[in-house]
Formats: C-alpha cells, structure tokens, sequence
C-alpha cells in the first residue's frame, strides 16, 4: 500500500521548521557558548552581540553569522570561530549599513575559509579593535577580510593593538573605493613562498589606504593590479610617520599595470620596505605612473636571481613615470656576499617586452618623469636613478636641490644614467659617482645638465650623450662657484651664465663642445689647458686664464653689447687659424681687454694670439727701462776698452 502523508502532521512540522528558522534569524545575544549559526536578517536594522567570554562555535560548511538584511549591526567582544570549512561571518547580497565591531576581547577565527567576507554592492564598515585570524589549513586562499568583490561603500579601521592575520593567502582585500585605516598589525604568513600579500586591491581601482602601524606580507606589502590596457586604475596610499610597509619575499608596494591610464599615489613619512629572497623585491613597483611624496624610508633590501639567470635589480622604486618628490631616503641595497644583483634608487622604466624581436628589453615610459630631492637617492653598485627602455617622446627631469644626494655608480655605470628620452638635469646639490668614476652619463636624445646654486657638486664624469643640442650650463648665482675635477664630454655646447666655472688640469672639458660666455667666469688659473670647438659670446663674461692656454677651433656670435675680460697677461689666449679681416673677431677685439688693458693679435703661422697693449704709460716704462739697459752696456763695454 502506497504511502499516503498525513496533511496536519506535515503542516505541524512546517510550522516547527519555520519558527526555528525564525529564532535564528532574528537579533541575537551570545553571553555563554552557542553552536547555532545565526542571520541577522531578512528584516532590516537586526543586531547581533557576543559578549566578553562568550563563544559562538560552528563547523562543517556552515557560516557562523549570516548577514541578509540592510542596517545589520554585529558587536563581538567574544569569540566566533569556524571549526570547519564555512565563514566565520558572510554578507553575499549586497546588503546596506552593515557595521562590524570586533572588539579588544573579540577574535574571530576561521580553519579554512576567509573570517570576513562581503560582496555586491551594499555598504559596509568593520572596526577591528581585536583580533581576525584565518588559519587556512588548505592554503586554498582564505582572507582574513574579503571584500573584493564589492562595488559600493567599504571601509575597514583596524586600531591600535588590533591584528587581521591570514596564513598562505592574503591577510584584506578591500573593494573597489574602499577606505582601509590601520594603526595596528595587518599581516600574511607563508611558508610555502606563495602569493600571500598584506592588503591586495586586486584589479579594483579607487582604494585608499592610510596606515601608522604593520603592513606585513609574506610575499608584497601591498599590492594591486590594473584590469586591462583601457581602464583607468588609481591607487592612494598614505604611510604615515612610524607606519611599516614591507614585503618580505616581494615588495613594499607592488602594482602592475599597461600604460600611463594606472596612477599610484604614495605619500611616506614612515618606511616602506622590499626584500627581494628569490626573486625581485623593490620597495614600490609601479608599473604605471607614480605620484610619490617621500619624507621617509623607500628601500629595497636585495633582490635575487639565479646564477647565469642574469643581474637581478634591487630597486628602491621602480615607475613608469610620474612625479617622485624626496626629503628622505629612496635607496636599493643588496646583502652582502650577492653578486648577482645591482641596487638601484630609482628605475625609471616601461614593462618587460616577453615576446618579439625587442623582447628582453623594456618598453619606454608612459608620462613624463619628474624627480626633485633634497634627501638621499642610492643605489648599491648600480645607478642611483636610471632611465631604460624604448625611446618614448617623454621627458625626465631632475632637480636635485640644496642638501640633496644622489650617490651610486659601479663598473660601467654612473649614478645617473639616462636613457633614451631627453634628460634635463638640474643639481644644486651633490651627484657622486665615486664609486665608478661617473656621476652623470645621458642617452642619444637633446640633454641638458645645469649646476646651480654655491653648494654644488659633482664626483665624477659628465657625459652629455653626444647630441650636438645637449647643453651643460653653469648657473651658479653671482658669487658662487662650482668647482669640477672630473671630465665633462657629449655636449654641443658648454654655457656659463652667471657664477664661476673653475677647472683644474689639463682639457676637464671635450674640445668639441662649443664654450657660450652668457655673463659668467671661467677659471682656469689652476689649469694647464683648455680647448672648445668655438667661442660665442652672447653676455659680458670673464675668463681667468692663469698661465694656462685656452683654445679655441672657431668663432660663433658676438652680441651687441656684450664684452669679455681676460685676466692674467701671461696665459694664452688663442683662435685656431688666421683671423685677420675676420669683421666678428674684429669686433670681438674691440670689447676684449687683457688685465683691464686693449688687445692686439698676431697669427703665428698656426694660431692667432691675443695679448694686451700696453699702456702708455707702461710703454714709458718699457722703453725708459730699455736704455738703461742700453747705457749700461755701453758702460760695461767703455771698462773693457
């Protein structure tokens, strides 16, 4: 005989099913212990508490606290933990005005799933005063707060004292335009080496982080990455003074990115730290373009690489472009014994190309690249701030100001190396490439190097890049001068505008560079020579000439106005060739004096020579000088007779 239901028991147990349903998804209070999962929700503003003590306790797949309804609050100042596969608390429909409060007596723990997760586009806000643990026992990527997958209001405070720790998985994930504050510990464990980050933005653009405390990754500090080549990306992180950023395996910052549509925004006061164990590990690695203020510490540890794997670069940040302004320390530094990596302050580059007929080779930047310091630029055996990769039609430039350093160089490198992209290079500053004996060496493009201010100072060679329109210019202020030992060669043209240039040696300067006296002084009193392609005199200017002798292979412009005074009288002052009905020599002639006195020419066969009239007055002298000379003779002969 079929099995026929009884009607009224079926409705009974209905009822019983639906009033337990009920009292679960209700507002709630767990003072003791509790293995009921629990909803606040469907109906609207449902709260939720744990007390000091109290433990909410769930296994299997089932999540602790289910929040369905907008305005849900949930206050735990006790203990939610998941034994088993399920989430300690789960928001998956979007829902509005969700607070979460774990307090200073709250943990919340999962085995083997995220501890937080919510999604859609609801609203939210956790206040972490506590402790968020995901132990993940599968390493299968379980966060300690997930809300990756958010597209409306988020915002996670994790306070002083308080910890969010994930192991083998990242530690937060923020949704997209979410608000992470923290001033206590946000942390990824690993042990396997895998992709276990601090905070990870994922493709979500519009995150904001603000941080006085730990940022601790088992792989990057923080990290984030542009969807595709045609979405806008933006990121902005603020490190704020005693604030840690660091990667342990990786980097302090990492985002990757396409092109200049990807902007990051870094302003450090605290440190920010890369360490690159077996692979690369820079402090910031934006593949984009950079907005970067720096009061503190940017500095990649080391970076690795495998033997006959090439040179591995530890670089204190790594950008394809933007704007890098510095009063503190941007440094990359290699442990000791590491051969097979460089350091590097500042890479300025565009992504690796992997394929193709370029590929190993990087591709050119994506904006304009604009570094001003007056702190510390180093680079460990390498560059302190390097250009590299395809030419780009963008320009760098550089201002190192007062009290600023840029300090690096090694075998064949300079502690400033341009590549293929204009270079503009402003230093008030120092420039030391001691270490390889190059301070500045610039690419194939129209450069330009400018000294200015009376604090200046190079440590090494100055290689302009060969380019007829590249300019090295000595602007040092009326007063001041810049003194340089080393050689300055791979510049159309040498001009002095106002200050003095001092040179030591013989030839510190490439013959082959046009000399421009734009109103400033060349001393050479302690040099032995010196040759330029041409002069051109476009301002009145002084030349200090010593006993040295100064060349020149041509004349250029001689402005209206303008005049040259030459001092010293036993120097040379020379112009390769004849000169004579030359009416711009004429005229340079005409406002040139030698010790304040009038010049005269001769060409020697070779040269035409410049030397001063003598005075009348000094002729007098001269002549009056030569008969006695003349009477003594006579005198001397008369005795001998």
């Amino acid at each position: 005989m079929p099995f026929v239901p009884n009607l009224s028991h079926t409705l009974v147990a209905a009822a019983v099913l639906a009033l337990a349903a009920n009292a679960s998804a209700a507002s709630f209070t767990i003072a003791d212990t509790s293995s009921t999962a629990q909803t606040l929700g469907p109906g609207a503003g449902q709260t939720g508490a744990i007390s000091a003590g109290g433990q909410l306790t769930l296994g299997g797949a089932t999540v602790a606290v289910t929040i369905s309804g907008n305005g849900a609050v949930l206050d735990n100042l006790g203990t939610i933990a998941q034994t088993g596969s399920g989430r300690a608390v789960r928001d998956n429909k979007g829902t509005t005005g969700l607070v979460i409060r774990n307090g200073a007596t709250g943990t919340m723990r999962t085995a083997d799933a995220d501890v937080i997760q919510v999604g859609g586009n609801g609203s939210v806000t956790l206040d972490n005063r506590g402790a968020l643990l995901s132990l993940n026992a599968s390493a299968g990527g379980a966060q300690a707060v997930d809300f990756s997958s958010m597209t409306g209001a988020n915002t996670i405070n994790n306070y002083s004292g308080a910890v969010m720790t994930a192991h083998e998985a990242d530690a937060v994930r923020p949704g997209a335009n979410g608000l992470l504050s923290n001033a206590g510990t946000i942390q990824s464990l690993t042990s396997a080496g895998a992709s276990s980050d601090a905070i990870d933005g994922q493709a979500n653009s519009g995150i904001r982080v603000v941080n006085a405390g730990l940022v601790s990754g088992g792989r990057h500090g923080i990290t984030a990455e542009q969807a595709d080549a045609a979405n806008a990306f933006t990121l902005h992180v603020t490190n704020e003074a005693g604030g840690i950023i660091r990667g342990t395996s990786g980097s302090g910052i990492n985002v990757d990115g396409f092109n200049g549509r990807q902007v990051v925004t870094i302003v450090n006061a605290g440190s920010i730290f890369g360490n690159g164990v077996t692979g690369d590990g820079d402090g910031v690695d934006v593949d984009g373009l950079v907005d970067i203020t720096n009061a503190g510490t940017i500095r990649s540890l080391n970076a690795f690489s495998a033997p006959g794997a090439g040179l591995a670069f530890s670089e204190g940040v790594s950008a394809g472009g933007g704007r890098i302004v510095n009063t503190g320390t941007i440094e990359g530094l290699l442990n000791a014994g590491n051969g097979n990596a460089v350091g590097r302050g500042i890479t300025l580059a565009g992504n690796d190309i992997a394929s193709g007929p370029l590929a190993g080779t990087r591709e050119g930047l994506y904006g304009n690249a604009t570094i001003v310091n007056q702190g510390l630029i180093r680079g460990q055996g390498g560059a302190a701030i390097v250009a590299v990769g395809a030419a780009s039609g963008h320009t760098v430039t550089i201002d190192n100001r007062t009290g600023g350093r840029v300090v690096g160089g090694g075998a064949g490198v300079a502690a400033i190396q341009g590549g293929a992209d204009a270079t503009f290079i402003t230093n008030a500053g120092t420039i030391d490439g001691g270490a390889g004996g190059r301070a500045i060496a610039l690419g194939a493009a129209a450069n330009t190097v400018t000294i200015s201010g009376g604090s200046a100072a190079v440590i090494g060679d100055i290689d302009g890049g060969g380019n007829a329109g590249s300019a090295f210019v000595i602007d040092a202020g009326a007063g001041n001068a810049f003194a340089y030992a080393g050689a300055v060669s791979g510049f159309g043209s040498v001009v002095l505008r106002s200050g003095i240039l001092t040179l030591a040696s013989a030839n510190r300067i490439d013959a082959g560079s046009v000399l421009v006296l734009a109103g400033g002084t060349l001393d050479l009193s302690g040099a032995v020579e010196q040759a330029f392609a041409r002069l051109s005199l476009t301002d009145s200017s002084t030349i200090v000439l010593g006993s040295s002798v100064l060349t020149f292979n041509g004349l250029g412009d001689v402005a209206d106005g303008a005049a040259l005074s030459l001092a010293s009288s036993v120097g040379t002052f020379r112009f390769l060739g004849d000169y004579a009905g030359n009416a711009t020599f004429a005229e340079l002639m005409r406002v040139t004096t030698v010790d304040h006195m009038a010049v005269r020419y001769s060409f020697d066969g070779l040269y035409t020579n410049v030397q001063a009239v003598p005075e009348p007055s000094a002729l007098a002298l001269l002549l009056g000088g030569l008969a006695v000379v003349g009477w003594g003779m006579r005198r001397r002969g008369a005795r001998v007779c």
